[in-house]
């Protein structure tokens, strides 16, 4: 039974218990007072007859009737008092008086009438009522009790509505805190999931493809000797190294991220990845650039392999972005311990943007979503922020905090 329409009911069968009380003590209220009343002219019977020394003759006894209005008889001795008959002894006489009268019985009527009106037509009303309160109570508690089975059924996406006042909107509000929580767990097991999986896959993978890609390098370094200034070789040779780093970064993603930190010339980092993606760039019609910001040193203490798989995975993202655009240009800019890459592309999607740091997180159909998490994790390793800033048009990737070259910053990994 639902919980309006038990409240429904109860307070109708309260309604119902109230108005039959109510009658009840109504009639009772009635019956005491006339037989209140007919005490008091049974002793002023009883003093008039003992007191007048007069024979009670029927035209005396009419004639009290008369002034009374009670019927009554003169007892030379008490017997079984009758429903609805009082007797009083005054005078040595008893007096019998029968106050259930014409007047009893009409003012008895009302109160039965009364109350079978109050206690349907009341019952109707204060049903109406009584709906519309359970009504607004019961609707609120109904809600949040189809919104905890839809959690219990897994069903974790619909926010709960804020309903009620009072305890009822507190319990609402911990639902919903409940279905967020429950929510973020879920999606950070199914992540945990999918990670572990994929790192088992990645790592299989790397370590498979590192083997031939190794012997393949010693060759072309062999072709190289032999054949020098071949420039078909040194694109080979700058293939292989673009693969090499996608190994390591795929090592990377399925054993965690660590960096040693060196002295590292972030400008030079930057040349070394323009030039290795400069012909990817060509094919895709885009144009790589790079600017420094007039520092006074580009050199930091950081991890310059790890730090070429980040600025790689920064300048893939702004190629890619630039191609499903209309800008042609992505610009790398090296400041006081920090480097940007910025693109005129369409820039990010606000549907995208609260994930876009988070793995397998893509708006392209043939993207992984690992390049910018994993440039994350490179930064975060190095004690950094990459951050996502918006352009018009376009987007840029800022990485900043690194830190100068000192002794305590080149001694050891991080």
């Amino acid at each position: 039974m639902r919980l309006r329409l038990r409240l429904v009911l109860g307070f109708v069968a309260v309604h119902l218990v109230l108005s039959a009380a109510a009658g009840l003590f109504a009639w009772t209220w009635l019956d005491a007072t006339q037989r209140a009343q007919a005490e008091e002219s049974a002793k002023a019977v009883g003093s008039v007859i003992a007191g007048g020394g007069f024979s009670l003759s029927e035209r005396v006894v009419e004639r009290m009737r008369t002034l009374t209005g009670y019927e009554f008889r003169v007892l030379t001795d008490p017997e079984a008092v009758r429903p609805g008959t009082v007797q009083v002894a005054e005078g040595g006489l008893v007096v019998e008086i029968d106050y259930r009268t014409a007047a009893w019985q009409r003012e008895s009527r009302q109160v039965l009438w009364g109350t079978v009106l109050l206690f349907f037509g009341g019952s109707l009303a204060f049903a109406v009522v009584a709906t519309y309160l359970a009504r607004q109570f019961a609707r609120p508690v109904e809600q949040l009790v189809d919104g905890a089975r839809a959690i219990g059924a897994g069903a974790w996406i619909t926010p709960l509505p804020a309903v009620g006042s009072g305890e009822v909107a507190e319990l609402a509000r911990e639902l919903e805190r409940m279905r967020v929580q429950l929510l973020a767990l879920d999606q950070a097991h199914r992540q945990a999931e999918r990670l572990a999986t994929l790192g088992t896959f990645t790592a299989t993978i790397a370590h498979e493809v590192r083997n031939p890609l190794s012997a393949v390098r010693m060759t072309v370094q062999l072709l190289a000797r032999r054949l020098p200034g071949d420039a078909g070789l040194a694109l080979i040779m700058s293939e292989i190294e673009r693969l090499d780093l996608i190994v390591d970064e795929l090592l990377g993603f399925s054993r965690g991220m660590t960096v040693t930190k060196e002295p590292t010339d972030l400008a030079e980092v930057v040349s070394s990845v323009l030039r290795l993606l400069q012909r990817q760039a060509a094919h895709a019609g885009v144009e790589l650039a790079s600017a420094d910001r007039r520092v006074a040193t580009t050199l930091v203490a950081a991890d310059p392999q790890r730090l070429r798989q980040l600025l790689l995975n920064l300048v893939l993202n702004g190629i890619q972005a630039v191609q499903r655009g209309p800008g042609t240009r992505v610009v790398v800019v090296v400041g006081d311990h920090q480097l940007s890459v910025s693109d005129d592309g369409p820039g990010v999607s606000a549907e995208l943007l609260p994930r876009l740091f988070e793995p397998f997180s893509s708006s392209r159909p043939a993207g992984t979503g690992l390049g910018l998490h994993l440039a994350k994790a490179i930064a975060d390793a190095h004690g950094c922020r990459l951050t996502h800033r918006p352009e018009a048009p376009g987007a840029s990737f800022v990485v900043e905090g690194f830190l100068p070259v000192t002794a305590t910053t080149v001694d050891g990994g991080s």
